[in-house]
């Protein structure tokens, strides 16, 4: 029987996955950073309808997930990244279109975030086929930080390309998003290879039995730690999302500034993306997967409790960036865990719940943490937003004692 090898032809798969990751990224936030006054001025809409552009991906990646992970699993990763690939390559393109009539550009929108859940889902099936044992964690927390790269592009290139309420501005920000789009779109169909000529060891036989069926999907359930993971990814993605989604205002009510605010802000993402790199490295050197994942809430933990209290700029810059650091980094670890758990044969399926679980997490917690200051803000007129960001510290803790029930799944 031929011994598998290690292909360095794998970091370019990696990559080309790692440039479709920062489009969908990017697609997505485009919007955020030029709510007010850009668009509601350029399409005379509310700050609430300009939200709609960016909290339509969620929604829809909820119902688009599962099937997108069991196509990944039956057609292979290559298939459903170059769907989600292309999808948001030609509504991106379309979007250009759009003028200003906003209607129009929102279904564009739309119809771009279904492409997000068939990219997402993938980077687990990749790591599986692609990467031996002792660089997986590494390899899935390169690929997520497409994602973290994609976040700081659209919140700090898109004012620059938009500085002002002007359609043409507007309309060249698309054009250039559009064709970063199809680029990468282009280079990951023409590069990216499904699988290696000798594939990892337990990759092999996981995909020589691979028959996906409902049966198999429903297996996920009968699994005590896959149901924990699923908790760990609707807390932990679901309350981080929050704080991002309302850091700004929570900050502003200290009375630091917008620009403070926003510094802060990619202070936190620029600290998971190196906590993706050194994390998982070092989970993959010792073999390990729950411990640092403990430390990563446990550590977050205490992040948040102080960007509940503390209003100094240069404290909460320090506390951002310790958060980023090990908190976003426990997401590659997570990924990685479930595809322990289920086999690479269902890597993709299982990612999709993870992450459909992750996006529902997001969208109530994003709800729950504004229900909670409009209940209480009024007792602490200074920090309005002071009982949200205690609430989201203990469902911190709450996720870090659901970790500590986790079996080790890494062997070595």
């Amino acid at each position: 029987m031929e011994k598998p090898r290690v292909y360095s032809y794998r970091w370019i798969v990696l990559l080309t996955y790692m440039l479709v990751a920062v489009v969908s990224q990017i697609l997505w936030l485009n919007f955020a950073p030029i709510t007010k006054p850009i668009m509601t001025t350029i399409f005379n809409v509310t700050e609430s309808d300009v939200g709609l552009l960016s909290m339509v991906w969620p929604l829809i990646f909820i119902p688009v997930s599962i099937p997108a992970g069991i196509l990944i699993d039956r057609k292979g990763f290559k298939f459903g990244v170059s769907i989600g690939a292309s999808i948001m390559a030609i509504f991106a393109v379309l979007r250009i279109f759009s003028g200003k009539d906003f209607t129009l550009l929102l279904i564009f929108q739309s119809c771009a975030a279904l492409g997000q859940p068939f990219v997402f889902n993938a980077i687990s099936k990749l790591v599986t086929l692609w990467f031996p044992f002792e660089e997986r964690a590494l390899a899935t927390g390169i690929g997520i930080m497409g994602q973290y790269i994609g976040m700081i592009i659209a919140m700090m290139l898109t004012p620059f390309l938009v500085p002002a309420s002007d359609i043409g501005l507007l309309t060249n920000m698309l054009v250039i998003y559009a064709a970063i789009s199809v680029i990468s779109a282009i280079l990951f169909i023409a590069l990216a290879r499904e699988k290696p000529e000798i594939a990892q060891p337990e990759a092999s036989i996981e995909e020589a039995k691979a028959s996906i069926s409902f049966k198999d999907i429903k297996g996920f359930f009968g699994k005590k730690d896959f149901i924990i993971l699923e908790a760990l990814f609707f807390i932990g993605v679901g309350l981080f999302t929050a704080l991002l989604t309302w850091l700004e205002t929570i900050l502003n009510a200290r009375g630091l500034t917008p620009t403070d605010a926003g510094l802060i802000g990619g202070i936190i993402i620029v600290g998971g993306i190196f906590g993706s790199l050194v994390i998982p490295g070092f989970s993959d050197k010792v073999a390990r997967r729950k411990p640092f994942i403990i430390i990563d809430l446990a550590v977050a933990a205490v992040m948040l409790f102080l960007l509940a209290e503390i209003a100094d700029f240069l404290i909460l810059a320090v506390a951002g960036l310790i958060l980023g650091f090990f908190f976003m980094s426990a997401l590659p670890i997570g990924l990685e865990m479930s595809a322990e758990i289920v086999g690479s044969a269902l890597a993709g399926s299982a990612s999709s719940f993870l992450w459909l679980f992750s996006q529902a997490g997001s969208v109530v917690f994003i709800l729950f943490m504004d229900a909670v200051k409009s209940a209480t803000g009024s007792l602490y007129p200074s920090n309005p937003y002071y009982l949200s960001v205690i609430s989201i510290f203990i469902f911190d803790l709450i996720a870090l004692a659901l970790c500590l029930a986790l079996k080790e799944t890494a062997k070595r």
